[in-house]
């Protein structure tokens, strides 16, 4: 029989609240259809629960969900360590730095530019000249922001993919 999990709660003589904990702990599985509980397996897993509970052993997850969910965990910190080999993920320290520098680097340069200009302008009647003169230095400024190596902001230089396969290599007979 399917049950919700209000009727499921009042079943058990627990809220429906702790329902809902218990099945996120892995204990209630809805049915096939997804409406609802099935009763009499719900109940079981349920006196199963609380049998195991009182004798101290674990009931809400099985060790192979643990190792399942282990290896799971492994597979994701192995493709992060993938992707920032292939730089294309950093740590979010380094990118903080990379750009406090960068645009500390480029306020430095555009607080320059008035003095700068000032100089280059100065005794400059036409305006043309004027123009092109300051055009010229803002987009020499502008260039800071638009220098990204991906290599300058772990401080690392980049290795080649053979040079990557070999360093992998390596680890792997260190461990065995």
């Amino acid at each position: 029989m399917i049950v919700n999990q209000k009727e499921l709660s009042q079943c058990l003589g627990i809220s429906s609240r702790r329902v809902r904990q218990l099945r996120e702990d892995g204990l209630f599985k809805i049915s096939q259809e997804g409406r609802g509980y099935n009763l009499e397996k719900s109940i079981q897993e349920y006196i199963e629960y609380k049998i195991n509970a009182e004798t101290g052993r674990r009931a809400s997850i099985s060790k192979e969900e643990v190792q399942a969910e282990h290896e799971e965990v492994k597979k994701q910190i192995s493709l992060l360590k993938l992707r920032k080999l292939r730089r294309e993920l950093h740590e979010a320290a380094d990118v903080e730095a990379f750009l406090s520098d960068m645009l500390i680097r480029f306020k430095n340069r555009l607080l320059a530019v008035p003095n700068k200009l000032a100089m280059q302008t100065a005794g400059e009647e036409d305006i043309n000249t004027v123009i092109q003169i300051i055009k010229k230095e803002l987009i020499a400024v502008l260039e800071e922001l638009s220098k990204y190596d991906p290599d300058e902001i772990d401080g690392q230089k980049a290795e080649p993919m053979d040079e990557l396969e070999e360093h992998e290599d390596g680890e792997e007979g260190d461990s065995g």
